[in-house]
């Protein structure tokens, strides 16, 4: 019962945290935008380029996250990465000028890859046997974060008109702080994470890097972070240019981050269950295959039939993948093996939407972003065929000595 409760303790300040770093941090911007454009009076390409810094801050940093965190323990990694999102938030919050703003999105990035990588460790240091279900709780903070910007912003906007959109900044600083707090009070680091024994007990770096396991995991990552970023980018133009109406399409993506906040975890118990190798397998094929959907029935039943399917599987293979990534390492290697695999994934979004928008351009419009995604995707899937079973390591946190 004690083990239990920690656990959803545990998975519950984990919710929240990718909820702050992953939802208003990262994936928030796209929905501020529109107002932030106008009220800092930039271009569009200025507004592409803040987008890429943040995502630019996450690639350069995310490897040193992950050493950071097998250096100086989870918990105090995580609280600076969080911390520094909070500077983040408050800077946009009074920002007056494109180079200012520039900064701070920059130093949104850096928080995010100083907290989310070795927030993943941290959760599956403590309860190892239960990556997937762990994994799962956490990544569903993603959408209910996501869920709740939709809401918020537009509705901020009408009520300040002009800065609703620093008002929203500075409630995500205000909810990023409480956060902190939270974190500071909850969280302890496991005891194979305390410092000392990782400066004695971690493997080097190079032979995590040269895993073959981790290898293809981590590519896989990175073909995941790829698509999605496309799609993300690109889906909703795609339904309106096909002529759904552009209610429908919006009500479509609520209900993609609705049916998102409970495919994680679901998946996750799947996994812990059935297995992760196979659960991959399962959730790689039918993304790949919701992928073509929307190229051969490019109208609204076709786009209802896409959306549906691959809320039920994307956010379910994020989980996988990322649970995945530590299943071939000791627990005290897994924040390091976990940053490597998601260097891949960030250098997948830091380059998706340059390449999704010049075969657009280029090659025959949305249909052939999509085909690529589709085909990416199906890489992954046979990839995902050669990942062996993952391997048993002892669980450095005994059940019985759980304690609140």
């Amino acid at each position: 019962m004690v083990a239990d409760k920690k656990m959803w303790v545990y998975s519950g300040i984990g919710l929240l945290i990718a909820a702050v770093v992953i939802a208003f941090a990262r994936l928030s911007y796209g929905v501020v935008l529109p107002f932030m454009k106008d009220g800092l009076n930039i271009t569009y390409s200025q507004a592409g380029y803040l987008g890429t810094t943040t995502s630019l801050g996450y690639l350069c940093m995310v490897i040193f996250a992950g050493m950071a965190a097998a250096k100086w323990g989870s918990k105090v990694t995580i609280l600076s990465g969080v911390s520094l999102v909070t500077v983040g938030f408050i800077g946009l919050t009074f920002s007056s000028s494109y180079w200012i703003t520039f900064l701070f999105m920059l130093l949104l990035g850096v928080g995010t890859a100083f907290t989310y990588t070795p927030l993943i460790s941290w959760l599956v240091a403590w309860f190892p046997h239960k990556k997937g279900t762990m994994i799962g709780i956490t990544t569903s903070g993603v959408g209910i974060g996501l869920l709740t910007t939709g809401i918020l912003v537009p509705y901020l906007e009408t009520v300040f008109t002009g800065y609703g959109w620093r008002v929203a900044w500075g409630l995500f600083a205000l909810v990023a702080f409480i956060v902190v707090i939270l974190a500071f009070v909850i969280m302890k680091d496991p005891p194979s994470t305390k410092k000392s024994e990782h400066m004695q007990d971690t493997a080097s770096t190079k032979e995590i890097f040269l895993n073959p396991n981790v290898i293809k995991i981590a590519v896989l990552y990175g073909i995941l972070g790829m698509t999605y970023i496309i799609h993300a980018v690109f889906i909703m133009s795609y339904m309106i240019e096909s002529g759904v109406d552009i209610t429908i399409a919006g009500q479509l993506m609520a209900i993609n981050g609705i049916l998102s906040i409970f495919c994680g975890p679901i998946w996750g118990v799947v996994s812990d269950k059935l297995g992760r190798r196979i659960s991959l397998i399962l959730t790689a094929g039918i993304t790949s295959f919701s992928m073509l959907i929307p190229i051969f029935f490019t109208s609204m039943p076709g786009f209802i039939m896409h959306m549906l399917i691959l809320s039920c599987t994307l956010n379910g293979l994020f989980t996988l993948i990322q649970a995945s990534s530590m299943d071939f390492v000791k627990p005290v290697e897994m924040p390091i093996a976990f940053s490597y695999a998601t260097f891949y994934y960030a250098v997948g979004q830091f380059l998706g939407p340059t390449i999704g928008g010049w075969l657009i351009d280029e090659w025959g419009g949305f249909k052939s972003a999509f085909l690529f995604c589709s085909i990416v995707l199906g890489v992954g899937f046979i990839l995902a065929f050669t990942v062996k079973k993952a391997e048993t390591f002892q669980n450095p946190v005994p059940q019985k000595s759980i304690q609140m």
